[in-house]
């Protein structure tokens, strides 16, 4: 699904005006950071699909290696009281439960997004409280059920709201003063 998007982002933006009879530089056509964005999408969906293939053997000799082991992050996770696919109190899920929480999760990513984009960016307060809120909700959303099996949420909170307003204020100056673009 991703790289088919990715191929349709790079299509669009291939076809978009260059410009040309303005005289624009290549390096500033419009199509040219979509189609970049639209091609880095195309190759992260082939990481994640190669990723998806292989064995469980192969990733278990990766976790051994060095790498992240998740069998063992979900073993800790589950003797917290919190399982490792959707952060719910409970024991090891079956894959059709998985699936389902996979999805709603999925749901639930898209519905704050199209909020965010759609309905509340542009419409009365400024970009960088908009996308503060935005990263503030979006993370604690997901992050709730494990803050409160840590017993932690308090300070999720705070350290949440403090990425949120850095991350808000570094991406509302770096379009208006690297891109020149005017943010809502």
């Amino acid at each position: 699904m991703w790289a088919a998007f990715g191929a349709v982002v790079v299509i669009a933006s291939w076809r978009l005006d260059r410009l040309e009879n303005l005289h624009i530089n290549p390096w500033s056509a419009p199509g040219l950071t979509p189609g970049v964005v639209g091609l880095l999408m195309i190759l992260l969906a082939a990481a994640l699909a190669l990723q998806a293939r292989r064995s469980p053997a192969e990733a278990a000799g990766d976790s051994e290696a060095g790498g992240i082991d998740v069998a063992a992050r979900n073993d800790v996770a589950a003797g917290n009281g919190v399982t490792g696919v959707t952060g719910v109190t409970g024991g090891p899920e079956l894959p059709e439960a998985a699936d389902e929480a996979d999805l709603t999760r999925t749901l639930i990513a898209t519905v704050i997004c199209v909020l965010f984009a759609g309905v509340s960016l542009g419409h009365g307060l400024p970009f960088v409280v908009e996308g503060a809120a935005f990263i503030l909700v979006f993370v604690a959303v997901f992050s709730w059920a494990q803050w409160r099996a840590e017993g932690r949420v308090g300070r999720g909170l705070i350290s949440t709201l403090v990425i949120a307003l850095a991350s808000s204020g570094l991406i509302s100056w770096l379009f208006e003063s690297v891109f020149l673009v005017r943010l809502p």
